[in-house]
């Protein structure tokens, strides 16, 4: 079985691409969420890997199967409590009244202290507004509490006839180089000379990718990738464009590669602008159109777009990988089951879920958040994921830790990336209250939230506070939220807080977010 390993060439894609034109221009539309960034690998600390490692070692012990499983955690899972709390600080509620004053939307907030399960600040918090990428909170607790937080994905190379069958299991952090090892195992592992084809087997998932509130029309944004159990590079691509010579075509590289992807370009080296976009084409290929002119001298121009059908593109790169070791053409590939008979050859294993969901909650990746929740929908019901059985599952850990509130709340997919979702303040802050349960699932997922000033949608959001700050932004069609923990100077007391804003003004909705938690801050 193949471990897994530090994708390096995701830190290449996904780091230092944020800073190029191409990729930054993908977020500037009217629905692309600004905290919507590409993420680079980050890791657990080895203190929270100490943490879990009892918890671990019971999981890979337990037979029972992933719905009872699942089903036993729920009912694990008791109520959060909240008490009312006693006359908020005078100067608290004054500042957080100056803060607020000057918003045209509606608001709504709850600040509580999570040790004493006190409310401090309350106004209007049980009213349900659009949370944006808040929602992804709510995904990520859930899947830790539900999977475990040690979880990990899997993608398994078969061996069945004169087919090797790629079968994947909802990986969101799969890429290129994790599939370059996949087939150098299996080339080590048998002789490709009696292998005829690749299938692909990513039926873990349902056959829709693009989930409730995806829009399908555009030029392919990356941050409506689409989703499926087998995707490389959060399904998308990776278009990089170089000059050549005066007035000739310019120089185009595309990764992933392989017979999914078409290109079709016409370029010019000379002054002027780049259009890269992506559509569906024949056969389940992915249409790559790049038009315009590149400057000579200009450094190379990065976009990331997404793909049509991300299996077809990973079996295609898959078959391409097999092809460098055979030194023949590319095997033809096609869709289709393992059967049990099948035999297993090789096995990619993701970093942790813990590890993953960093994606979601540091980066706001929509696509990681869409692949956890439709496979908590697979593991759940042994079905098929889909985003009905996930926002099923999600109602149902709502119900358990939240069961006066939970039926105030519209769950509509993992990611937040919607008009229609609703969750309140003080739902959300029941559902971070969970993180306050040392050894816990949810407690380990703090080590991948973003903190003040640091890596992520935090960058430049009260830089000061650094960790005493985890938190979770959103921004979608109107809506602006930020909700997570203020912890004090000493660390003995924290404070949940959520503060969701639907209307107004952007920068004077995140400015008020700020002064909430700068107030918070001040409080200690």
């Amino acid at each position: 079985m193949l471990r897994r390993y530090s994708p390096l060439f995701a830190v290449f894609l996904l780091s230092g691409l944020l800073t190029r034109a191409g990729f930054a221009g993908a977020a500037k539309s009217e629905d692309a969420p600004p905290d919507n960034q590409a993420p680079p690998l980050a890791l657990v600390p080895h203190s929270v890997s100490t943490l879990l490692a009892a918890t671990v070692q019971a999981e890979r012990r337990v037979p029972a199967s992933w719905p009872a499983r699942i089903d036993g955690r729920l009912q694990a899972l008791v109520a959060v409590d909240r008490q009312p709390g006693e006359a908020t600080e005078r100067s608290l509620r004054a500042r957080i009244d100056a803060a607020l004053s000057g918003l045209d939307g509606r608001v709504a907030v709850e600040i509580r202290d999570l040790d004493r399960g006190e409310v401090v600040l309350s106004r209007d918090a049980d009213r349900a507004l659009n949370p944006a990428s808040n929602q992804k909170l709510i995904t990520a607790i859930a899947a830790v509490e539900l999977l475990g937080a040690d979880y990990r994905f899997e993608t398994k190379v078969l061996r069945e006839g004169d087919a090797l069958i790629l079968r994947g299991e909802g990986d969101p952090d799969l890429h290129v180089r994790d599939l370059h090892r996949l087939a150098a195992r299996v080339a080590s592992e048998i002789d490709l000379a009696g292998v005829r084809r690749v299938i692909i087997d990513d039926f873990v998932f349902d056959a829709r990718t693009l989930g409730p509130g995806f829009r399908s029309d555009g030029p392919g944004e990356s941050y409506i990738a689409p989703s499926g159990a087998l995707a490389l590079d959060y399904g998308t691509v990776e278009v990089i464009t170089s000059p050549g010579a005066y007035l000739r075509p310019a120089q185009i590289h595309i990764e992933p590669s392989g017979a999914a992807i078409e290109l079709i370009a016409d370029t010019r080296t000379d002054a002027g602008s780049l259009e890269v976009t992506t559509r569906p084409g024949a056969d389940g290929r992915t249409i790559v159109e790049v038009a315009g002119a590149i400057p000579g001298g200009h450094a190379p121009i990065s976009v990331r777009r997404r793909v049509a059908d991300p299996g077809l593109v990973a079996g295609h790169n898959f078959a391409q990988l097999l092809a460098a070791h055979t030194g023949g053409p590319p095997l033809p590939v096609t869709r289709g089951r393992a059967s049990a008979n099948a035999e297993l050859i090789a096995t990619h294993e993701s970093a942790s879920l813990i590890t993953v969901l960093t994606s979601a909650l540091r980066y706001s990746n929509n696509f990681t958040a869409e692949q956890v929740l439709r496979t908590l929908a697979w593991r759940a019901t042994g079905e098929p994921g889909t985003w009905a059985a996930g926002v099923a599952q999600l109602q149902r850990f709502a119900d358990r830790v939240s069961p006066t509130r939970a039926d105030n709340q519209r769950f509509v997919n993992g990611s937040g990336l919607s008009h229609d979702g609703r969750l309140s303040p003080s739902f959300v802050v029941d559902v971070l209250s969970l993180a306050q349960r040392p050894g816990s699932a949810a407690h380990a997922l703090l080590a991948s939230f973003a903190k003040a000033g640091g890596e992520g949608t935090l960058h430049a959001r009260v830089p000061h506070a650094g960790a005493r700050v985890l938190a979770k932004t959103g921004t979608y069609g109107g809506a602006s939220s930020l909700s997570g923990i203020v912890r004090s100077p000493t660390g003995d007391r924290s404070l949940g807080f959520s503060v969701l804003v639907n209307g107004g003004e952007l920068d004077s909705s995140r400015a008020a977010q700020d002064l909430v938690v700068a107030a918070i801050l001040r409080s200690f």
